[in-house]
């Protein structure tokens, strides 16, 4: 399946707080073309090894690029998927689990390669229709922490280094970020509101203990997780 993005550039006029015109901002975004792959081999009894590939094909070669290697660098990002996530959904079945899959599939989830992204069941919990492939290690159902004032760009980040980060940018730095677009200026008016109270509870919250991993299988855990479960807001 081919997934293309045309190229757009849109301009928007900033002002001050007196409504005045102070410069413009544009946006732009290159051409991206690339392709969605999925093949299903079967693996058992009623049972299939999914495998998605997400492949970027647009052409590139830095000839519209400067010979600095940052401009080369940020041209080459104009036509990247950054970030990306990959959704799966399935109608009269289910998906198993790689975090937590049951005894007579574990070596064979074990045996499956992620690169780039991590593979976690989503919606309510017990659900196993559909799959969420993010770059970002999670568990499966993850849900956004009630400690959260509000989400800093996709939900699925740490509030408590963003929000800091955010707070620790210079006047000129806000200013500019400010202006940038609506949902920016209203990300740094709720942090720079934001009670300390509210700010120490995004230090950490312990949600729920899991078995260590000593007393149950690793092979299909990635190392990075840890081996209790801890959510941070």
């Amino acid at each position: 399946m081919e997934i293309p993005f045309p190229r757009k550039e849109e301009t928007e006029l900033s002002r001050d707080p007196n409504g005045s015109t102070v410069g413009q901002i544009v946006r732009r975004q290159e051409r991206i073309h690339g392709v969605v792959e999925v093949k299903a081999a079967p693996a058992g009894e009623r049972l299939f090894k999914v495998q998605v590939r997400v492949k970027n094909l647009t052409p590139f070669d830095g000839t519209d690029a400067t010979d600095s290697t940052q401009n080369n660098r940020d041209a080459a990002l104009m036509r990247s998927f950054v970030s990306a996530h990959v959704v799966l959904g399935i109608a009269d079945g289910h998906f198993v689990s790689l975090l937590e899959p049951p005894e007579d599939v574990r070596d064979l989830a074990a045996s499956c390669q992620n690169v780039g992204v991590w593979p976690v069941l989503v919606g309510s919990e017990g659900e196993r229709d559909t799959m969420l492939a993010s770059p970002i290690i999670l568990y499966d159902y993850p849900q956004i922490a009630p400690e959260s004032p509000g989400d800093l760009f996709d939900g699925t980040e740490i509030d408590e280094i963003l929000a800091l980060r955010i707070l620790t940018m210079t006047d000129a730095e806000k200013q500019e970020m400010r202006h940038t677009d609506e949902r920016a200026r209203k990300m740094l008016e709720r942090t720079e509101n934001l009670p300390m109270e509210h700010l120490m509870k995004l230090h950490g919250t312990l949600r729920e203990l899991r078995p260590s991993l000593s007393q149950r299988s690793s092979s299909s855990r990635p190392s990075s997780l840890p081996p209790s479960r801890e959510e941070i807001s």
